[in-house]
């Protein structure tokens, strides 16, 4: 780490709203810059926290210019500040650049948003934006200002007292819908509430209300193309072993997992998130939801081609590190570039596995691939198809003898419970029998279909049909990062569609029901807000000792106790022993897009199998959050809507596409916090975020 540290005796900020400075690195050769800035204070709440994700903040910047840097930090406990600190990581270099970086500074000052005399600072309000909370009461019309679908619920919620609003055609003025602004009150604040559901003629449009006027926003389909484009091009920004223009050049080539002799190159797929790890099994869930996404887009040729290409980037990565015997390359912890040289200090030895649960999902992307490239690629089809059918054998061999066993704890697939990897099975198995008849994937599949019901809970409850760890029914399945939860009704969907005459079809149809059931007691808990909640949870899970590590990783059992209760707590008592929370437990790894769009996914799932618009609906309200129907009013894809905000990308610079790790809570609560810290990893990049979102978007 280089740094410049200023160290004082401590003093109190809390009249301040922000920290400005101007900097400009410079390296030759250089082309993606990052900042990190951090401040330390003794107060009553000490910062940074044990997770620092209060206290430090990161600033992408311009090389060989003077950036202009403004860190909004109201939010921030800071009344006993004793040290300010700029740093940078000395993580490697990309091939480009030099040895040396220089940072020069100036004009560091701190700054206060002036006000207007005996205006009003509201809750949660930090400077000039909100930050905390449901309700945004500084006047504005929050939406999706990426736009809206034709078909559905078009809602935005407004800080206004205007009665009416009108929808006005942005190209001929012509106002076009009418309606009065609809009063909610409830216990998570007050909104309007503008409903525009009957307009569905595609076009660009603006929302008034009173003296409040939106910026345009489009309603029509064209809006998932937009947005499987940007996807597309975040994806391409993450690739790693591949020289991205104006990113970095090909790295990580010296990246090896080893086994039983062999060694296996591990470059290739697409970085994890910013810190440039990899991940094989995400690889491999956004391989197969290209291929997915490919296949609906086949009357866009230019997009249908690139969608293709993209998959096949990673499939060859999954293809290439198996070791054909059941174990394979599976994830490598990076923060820095490498040489590329074999046999230096900074080369870097994988994971190598052989898991069940994992093999189970490579072989449904596999199978997925074989499917797409049947007409496309017909030789690499056929080798996609037998990887899938030999890593499916692996999985079944490994499950049989050794049931659910945890991988290492860094893997993404770590949470795994015995649901879950009969949902992932019961996938597979449809995916392969479809793909070559064999009765044996059938037999597996209505199997484990059959044991993945009895994890369902059945009972007299009123938000009874979600999905249990096991068929004890004694914890729900819930996450709070890496989210699965559309593998259920996905099992479910692909029984009754591979096998539409099977005995067993009205039982997984009814286990379907009652599934969307569940999602549409907890699809209403936020309004007006469309987001879904992240689920329910029983009181005594918080003295599940054994289970804690699986599911909330790097953290301490003994000293997180109390915040787990703390938490728990802070959801809605739902009786029995139930508690409904809006965002997850969590304590390090916090935000929930991935939470929220795999639900998302869930809901669109069953309810295009079951013709229910309702579930549908709640699918569209998860990307209408993402695009800026959210208290915050801004966008959290980049470069896609309006509002956007600065996200954790570390060595990769913004992209246009990424989707950011998410909404977090702050402390214990239960509400939305977007502090102004551009951290991790709540704003951390992420491509388990936009899969999520590719696989929501299908569904719409």
């Amino acid at each position: 780490m280089a740094q410049l540290v200023y160290r004082f005796e401590p003093e109190d900020w809390t009249r301040f709203d922000r920290l400005r400075f101007e900097v400009s690195p410079r390296i030759e050769g250089g082309r993606v810059f990052h900042l990190n800035v951090s401040v330390a204070s003794d107060g009553r709440i000490p910062v940074p926290d044990r997770y620092w994700r209060e206290g430090a903040s990161v600033f992408d910047l311009e090389g060989e210019s003077w950036n202009d840097c403004v860190w909004e930090f109201g939010s921030m406990p800071r009344d006993a500040v004793r040290e300010l600190r700029f740093y940078v990581f000395c993580a490697g270099h990309d091939t480009a650049a030099g040895e040396t970086e220089t940072i020069f500074f100036r004009n560091v000052r701190l700054e206060r948003v002036k006000r207007d005399p005996g205006a009003a600072v509201y809750p949660g309000q930090e400077g000039s934006i909100h930050t905390l909370g449901w309700e945004n009461p500084i006047p504005g019309i929050r939406l999706s200002s990426a736009g809206y679908f034709p078909a559905g619920d078009k809602t935005a919620v407004a800080a206004t007292d205007a009665e009416t609003f009108t929808l006005t055609d942005e190209k001929s003025g012509i106002c076009v819908y009418e309606g009065p602004v609809r009063r909610v009150e409830n216990e998570r604040g007050r909104f309007a509430v503008l409903d525009f559901s009957a307009v569905d003629r595609p076009g660009l449009y603006r929302l008034r209300a009173g003296d409040l006027v939106s910026p345009p926003f489009p309603i029509g389909e064209e809006i998932a193309r937009e947005a499987r484009w940007k996807a597309l091009n975040f994806l391409f920004c993450q690739r790693c072993g591949y020289p991205v223009p104006g990113k970095h050049g090909a790295c990580h080539l010296d990246f090896l997992a080893e086994h039983n002799g062999e060694t296996v190159p591990f470059h290739g797929g697409w970085h994890d998130a910013g810190d440039t790890s990899q991940q094989a099994a995400q690889t491999a869930e956004t391989v197969e939801t290209l291929y997915r996404n490919a296949l609906l887009c086949k009357d866009d040729p230019l997009l249908y081609g690139r969608l293709m290409e993209e998959a096949g980037w990673g499939l060859d990565f999954i293809l290439r590190t198996r070791f054909g015997d059941g174990f394979r390359a599976t994830s490598a912890g990076s923060t820095r570039w490498s040489d590329n040289k074999l046999g230096t200090f900074d080369d870097v030895a994988c994971r190598v596995f052989d898991h069940s649960y994992e093999n189970y999902l490579f072989a449904g992307a596999e199978a997925a691939a074989a499917e797409a490239l049947r007409g496309f690629d017909p030789g690499l089809s056929v080798c996609a198809r037998r990887a899938a059918e030999e890593d499916f054998a692996f999985a079944e061999k490994t499950f049989a003898e050794r049931g659910v066993e945890p991988a290492h704890m860094f893997e993404h697939t770590y949470n795994s419970g015995l649901s879950q990897y009969y949902a992932v099975s019961v996938r597979s198995a449809c995916r392969l029998f479809a793909l070559t008849g064999d009765p044996k994937y059938r037999e597996t599949a209505v199997r484990h279909g059959s044991l993945l019901m009895a994890c369902q809970e059945t009972g007299d409850l009123p938000f009874a049909g979600f999905f249990c760890r096991d068929d004890t029914k004694r914890t729900p399945v819930h996450f709070n990062h890496q989210a699965r939860e559309h593998q259920f009704p996905e099992a479910l969907v692909s029984l009754c569609e591979t096998f539409p005459d099977a005995p067993d079809k009205p039982r997984w149809e009814e286990s379907l029901r009652l599934y969307g059931r569940y999602l549409r007691f907890l699809a209403g808990a936020c309004s007006p807000w469309g987001m879904i909640p992240a689920g329910v949870h029983r009181i005594e899970e918080s003295e599940d000792r054994d289970l804690f590590p699986y599911l909330h990783v790097t953290c301490d059992y003994d000293a997180e106790k109390e915040h787990y209760r703390a938490q728990l707590k802070a959801g809605r008592d739902l009786g029995d022993g139930y508690v409904l929370r809006h965002f997850p437990v969590w304590f390090s790894f916090r935000g929930n897009s991935a939470v929220l769009l795999s639900m998302g996914r869930a809901a669109g799932v069953a309810g295009r199998y079951l013709g229910d618009e309702d579930l549908v609906r709640v699918c569209r309200e998860q990307l209408y959050w993402i695009w800026g129907k959210n208290p915050f009013g801004q966008s959290l894809m980049y470069g896609m809507g309006r509002d956007y905000s600065r996200l954790y990308t570390v060595h990769m610079g913004e992209t246009v596409g990424a989707v950011p790790v998410g909404i977090e809570t702050r402390e214990d609560g239960d509400e939305p916090y977007w502090p102004g810290n551009n951290n991790a990893t709540y704003r951390e990049i992420w491509i388990g975020a936009v899969c999520r979102f590719l696989e929501a978007l299908e569904c719409v």
